[in-house]
């Protein structure tokens, strides 16, 4: 099967969670084509201006982008016998820069990083670049302007500026500096933005009010231990609670990784924490949402995936006229917060996929790793059925390595527009769906097929899914 690869630009304002999240980012190099890799800045991290007599803060000299490319080339010809897929060291070198790093809002001029995001924007390539802002969205800001500065006024601009809000689609994760508000949303208000504000899951707390209880063990000392953080010279650059680490420009209350006192609950967040315990991977949903596994994430926002699900919102923070989406609700879950679900339900699903992988980078064998199965459904991804009508959906699955496979089925209500739960009869391969009879014409019901290695994977189970939408004829 093709692969459906997104382009991405993944900027950072480097903290911890975000070299976390760039450590499992680069193993996922073979299935999104990164197109740069970018120091930025936030109101929690800045490098400081001498000139304006502005002091750094929290600041991580950029230099570890390149310290985590030179692990990634260590263990880059085991992940070749995998994927031959994954960029060589020197691809990824080229896509490296620097930002607007000075202050929280630095916008002042182009720089590297804000000359590299333009650059992709105007790439003769149809598919959309996603500009993934892992801190502030200065240095994306920066690009757009110096595109402003150069087209407003001129007989050019309103093709430009179509063609820009119709190439480049933005993730921000949380709100980490103003210039979304304060420039991108009214300058640029078509440009569509994902703003991803439940991520507290995954970034620094976790409990089953934010995860699913059968997915808390993942994030658990003895589980990272043994699935990532053993697993050769990239993953050891992955930050846990007291491995040592120390964060380079960062203060004690946040230096997670060599201030013994902050176990326990003594730190702000309260929740006890062990040795090797996760920190952080708050920037993950960014390149999550891209990632190809059969959710259909990136065909529309509302449908959701391992990124999380969004909903359209006018009446928002910033301007009513933006094309703007935040966080969706997903119900069903006993414990897990309906704001939390919508992107915790996956979490279990991709940090066993990221066990999976860290394998790679140690063995050269594949056939002594795992490797996600192959799911199409044979009547189709896309259906039109009448009120009352019954379908039968038929699973067919391959696995690379011959594994055993476990096949499951559920609807997901939220991400249709019909809204409901549904009559869904699963067993294996088959499902059978029946629309229901108050179904509005034009409304869209989501199947989705899950299978799974587990059986054969206690840990390091990789899934595949396919997602079908049917729509009330």
């Amino acid at each position: 099967m093709q692969k459906l690869k997104a382009r991405a630009i993944f900027t950072n304002d480097g903290e911890c969670d975000d070299m976390n999240s760039f450590v499992h980012l680069l193993l996922y190099a073979n299935d999104i084509d990164i197109e740069g890799i970018v120091s930025s800045s936030s109101c929690f991290h800045f490098a400081g201006d001498p000139e304006k007599g502005v002091e750094p803060k929290r600041w991580a000299d950029p230099v570890w982008m390149w310290e985590d490319v030179d692990a990634y080339a260590e263990v880059y010809p085991n992940l070749a016998k995998h994927d031959p897929d994954y960029p060589t060291p020197d691809a990824l070198r080229e896509v490296l820069a620097v930002g607007n790093v000075k202050t929280m809002n630095d916008m002042d001029e182009p720089s590297m990083g804000s000359e590299l995001i333009r650059e992709a924007i105007f790439k003769d390539d149809p598919r959309p670049v996603w500009l993934l802002a892992g801190g502030g969205t200065n240095t994306i800001g920066r690009a757009l302007m110096s595109i402003e500065e150069e087209f407003k006024g001129t007989e050019r601009w309103r093709e430009v500026y179509e063609q820009v809000c119709s190439k480049a689609i933005i993730y921000m994760i949380v709100t980490q500096d103003d210039t979304y508000k304060d420039y991108i949303a009214g300058a640029w208000p078509d440009l569509p933005m994902l703003h991803c504000t439940n991520i507290m899951g995954i970034a620094f707390m976790f409990n089953e009010q934010l995860d699913p209880p059968e997915a808390l063990h993942v994030f658990r000392g003895p589980w990272l231990h043994e699935h990532l953080l053993s697993k050769g010279p990239l993953l050891a650059k992955y930050h846990t609670w007291a491995d040592g680490h120390v964060y380079p420009g960062e203060e004690p209350r946040s230096q997670f990784g060599s201030n013994p006192e902050l176990l326990g609950g003594n730190w702000w967040g309260k929740e006890d924490r062990e040795r090797y315990y996760m920190i952080s991977e708050g920037d993950s949903p960014s390149f999550l949402h891209l990632i190809d596994v059969g959710l259909r994430s990136t065909e529309d926002p509302s449908w959701g995936g391992w990124g999380g699900r969004f909903t359209r919102k006018p009446d928002n923070e910033f301007n009513p006229e933006a094309d703007y989406w935040m966080n969706a609700e997903d119900g069903g879950h006993p414990t897990v917060k309906p704001g939390a679900y919508q992107f915790s339900r996956w979490v279990g699903d991709w940090m066993n996929e990221f066990a999976g992988r860290a394998e790679w980078c140690v063995t050269s064998d594949f056939g002594k790793a795992n490797h996600r199965p192959v799911l199409e459904i044979e009547e189709g991804l896309d259906l039109i059925a009448a009120p009352g009508e019954t379908l039968t959906l038929t699973a067919k699955t391959e696995d690379p390595d011959g594994d055993e496979l476990a096949i499951t089925w559920f609807d997901y209500p939220e991400a249709g527009t019909y809204g409901k739960s549904i009559d869904l009869a699963a067993q294996g391969p088959s499902a059978e769906l029946t629309i229901p009879a108050d179904a509005p014409a034009g409304s869209t019901i989501h199947v989705i097929c899950r299978a799974s290695d587990e059986p054969a994977h206690e840990d390091g189970f990789m899934c595949a899914y396919a997602r079908v939408v049917v729509t009330v004829g």
